[in-house]
């Protein structure tokens, strides 16, 4: 188990205990999660949270939208105590990330959305991030893949039998895609029952809304803690089967066009969905999607061995959350 030599705890007591001097405010930073021999900062997370705080910063209601807010910080927060063991990880294995890797890293990135130099520093400048910023963001994106890659990667691979399988299983509904919009509250990691039993009911409330005949798109846009699906109204766009959770797909595939029904939990918390279309399609012969089943199939097991990879790190490092 790793822990935190006793000089750099003292240091940080030294430097977070300071009194501040007569008649002068002085803001005192708080450690909100001890990982290891590491610490992360109250404003380390804020930094992060910054960009998603506009959006609720225009919840009318206070007390959601202090929920809400809590609930973005302490995923942030769980988060970055993953990134930290795969940090501490990446050092027990020697891997280091060069600047020329980074800047490979975001030459690519900025070709992929068609951006010069002053137009990226125009998209982050809207995101209140600095160019420096991002840059150690791609570092740290590039060494918890490269970490990733070499303690779970290894251990993945995807048979000829088991992408046949599933072509055969998806192949009895490959004719039926539908399209989806959720509204997602998620459970803090960690949280208790009573915690939980708070978000069903706020999901309940949005339920009630949603089918009293208020927009479900705009009700997504302000209330969805989905980051990836919240500005587009939470539309999760055309899916087949073995897509989505067992529990959503099971809702999903069994509503009406334009129903809407919930909170299904899944994964990290409650979702309330409307469907919004039904449609049949072909299935594609099996050596046309083979690769694509082949990379869909190693993505789902390279997220269920990372999270056990995770959860076995937590295991053995020192992890204090204290917010």
């Amino acid at each position: 188990m790793r822990f935190m030599p006793m000089t750099r705890l003292c240091l940080c007591l030294a430097l977070f205990l300071l009194l501040p001097s007569v008649g002068q405010a002085r803001v005192v930073e708080k450690i909100v999660a001890l990982v290891g021999s590491d610490i992360i900062l109250q404003s380390e997370v804020e930094d992060r949270a910054a960009p998603m705080m506009a959006d609720i910063a225009a919840i009318s209601n206070p007390s959601q939208r202090a929920a809400r807010a809590a609930a973005v910080r302490r995923q942030i927060l769980e988060r970055m105590v993953d990134e930290q063991l795969l940090v501490q990880e990446a050092a027990d294995l020697k891997i280091s990330i060069s600047s020329e890797e980074v800047d490979r890293s975001i030459e690519q990135i900025k070709k992929d959305y068609g951006l010069d130099e002053a137009q990226l520093r125009e998209e982050l400048r809207k995101q209140g991030m600095s160019l420096a910023a991002y840059r150690q963001n791609t570092k740290r994106e590039i060494l918890k893949y490269r970490v990733i890659n070499i303690a779970v990667g290894s251990k993945v691979s995807v048979s000829d039998a088991d992408v046949h399988s599933y072509y055969e299983r998806h192949m009895q509904a490959a004719n039926l895609q539908v399209r989806a919009s959720h509204i997602f509250l998620a459970i803090p990691e960690g949280a208790d029952a009573a915690s939980a039993q708070e978000r069903e009911e706020q999901a309940k409330k949005l339920l009630q809304r949603a089918q009293s005949g208020e927009d479900f798109a705009r009700l997504a846009r302000e209330y969805s803690e989905d980051p990836a699906t919240r500005s587009e109204g939470g539309d999760l766009g055309w899916f087949g089967k073995d897509i989505l959770p067992k529990p959503i797909e099971e809702l999903v595939f069994s509503m009406k066009v334009d129903e809407v029904r919930g909170p299904v939990r899944a994964d990290r918390g409650f979702h309330v969905i409307k469907l919004l279309g039904r449609r049949a399609q072909d299935p594609k012969p099996l050596a046309e999607v083979r690769d694509q089943i082949r990379g869909q199939l190693r993505q789902r097991e390279m997220e269920r061995q990372t999270k056990n990879f995770l959860s076995e790190l937590r295991k053995k490092t020192l992890v204090d959350i204290r917010m």
